[in-house]
């Protein structure tokens, strides 16, 4: 945090830099994601604000209520906060990140700094003096063509129903049509994404594809090999925790380095899983159609649903497993009532979340079969040589 602030250089090692690129061409909140976010709603600071991201040739994102962008306060490439706004962002809550600037009045109020510290800013700069300085940062987010990128959850609607799985497949599927993929295991309590990789590559192999690891990707049209996989997991020595300021750095390494990245959500959120889901574009809740997966994945959509606004399921059509009860050879009371285990429609289980149905699975998930990441939006074409066993609309 610095008021004297000399000319924007690379940035240190260990922070990456802003995601660069024009804003996505769609509307909605997912297209504000890839912007600079001002937090201001003093009329002549925003005037000022304004005219130097015109003159950077960049698109901000303005809001007044910082409450209503957390998910532009996570994934921004930088924000610019308001001394009028300083307040509420701290009494919002809203996690630490990198790449904060805070816009004081006068160099003489203290509570400039007060705030600058409470909020972990990275500088404190006051205008007209740091003009030049914030242009040419916000000029760094527009020299490259990379369209930004999208952040997609992964959350299991009931333990065991296969999330990291699907993670695993999703981010192969992603490798295999060359996109620049980051994985992110954010479920420290969990299996791990150990298992869903020594079952899907192999497959792959065998099959005849080519994941990409530990090989060359398959060249692009004009030959140049593009498709990267990135994979973020636990060091076991760490312990099972990660901060939420460690989150969004990875997010925003994501942002600045791959076209998708996907989060492998734990069940039960945490501090650090909650600042991911807030970033993501999409959350898939995978689970197995019968009534008691259904049961539980409502709780578990009721918990993403406030703080992600696309809330997607994934039903899988295999066989269920056992009941508790059943494994242990107890028999159900006469008194209690019986919930049939009978496998139900996808149409009832999107009925009963009150969530639409992303993808239907007629097995595990299949690391061939691409339809997914086509319905997601994630492949402009249907590509051709899926031929996995999923079913999916």
């Amino acid at each position: 945090m610095s008021p004297a602030l000399p000319p924007p250089t690379a940035p240190p090692i260990g922070v990456p830099p802003p995601p660069s690129g024009a804003p996505p061409s769609g509307v909605g909140a997912d297209e504000q994601l890839h912007r600079p976010l001002l937090v201001t709603d003093r009329s002549e600071l925003l005037d000022d604000l304004l005219r130097l991201t015109e003159a950077a040739g960049v698109s901000p994102t303005v809001a007044v209520e910082p409450s209503a962008v957390r998910r532009g306060w996570v994934t921004a490439p930088i924000v610019v906060v308001g001394m009028d706004r300083a307040a509420a962002c701290l009494a919002a809550g809203l996690p630490p990140r990198p790449r904060l600037v805070l816009v004081g009045d006068e160099a003489t109020d203290h509570r400039v700094w007060s705030y600058g510290s409470g909020l972990g800013a990275d500088h404190v700069i006051f205008l007209p003096a740091a003009a030049a300085w914030l242009t040419a940062a916000f000029a760094e987010l527009g020299n490259a063509d990379r369209a930004p990128c999208a952040t997609i959850g992964v959350v299991a609607g009931r333990r065991g129903s296969g999330s990291s799985t699907l993670s695993v497949a999703l981010a192969l599927a992603a490798l295999r049509n060359d996109r620049r993929t980051m994985l992110i295991d954010a479920d420290p309590r969990g299996g791990g994404l150990g298992p869903g990789f020594t079952r899907l590559v192999p497959a792959v192999r065998e099959g005849g594809g080519d994941p990409g690891i530990g090989s060359p990707a398959a060249p692009s049209a004009d030959g140049e090999h593009r498709g990267e996989l990135s994979v973020i997991t636990w060091d076991e020595q760490t312990g099972p925790e990660l901060s939420p300021l460690a989150m969004t750095d990875l997010l925003s390494t994501a942002h600045a380095t791959s076209d998708l990245a996907v989060v492998d959500l734990p069940w039960q959120l945490d501090a650090a899983a909650t600042v991911a889901v807030t970033a993501c574009r999409t959350v898939l809740v995978l689970l197995r159609a019968n009534p008691h997966s259904v049961a539980t994945a409502q709780r578990v959509v009721a918990t993403i649903d406030r703080h992600c606004t696309d809330v997607r399921a994934v039903v899988r059509l295999d066989d269920t497993p056992p009941s508790k009860a059943s494994r242990s050879g107890a028999s159900a009371s006469p008194a209690a009532p019986r919930r049939s285990s009978k496998p139900l429609t996808p149409e009832r289980v999107g009925r009963a979340l009150g969530v639409p149905v992303a993808g239907v699975l007629l097995a595990a998930p299949d690391p061939f079969d691409d339809r997914l990441l086509a319905e997601l939006g994630l492949l402009d074409v249907r590509p051709v040589g899926g031929s996995g066993s999923g079913a999916r609309p």
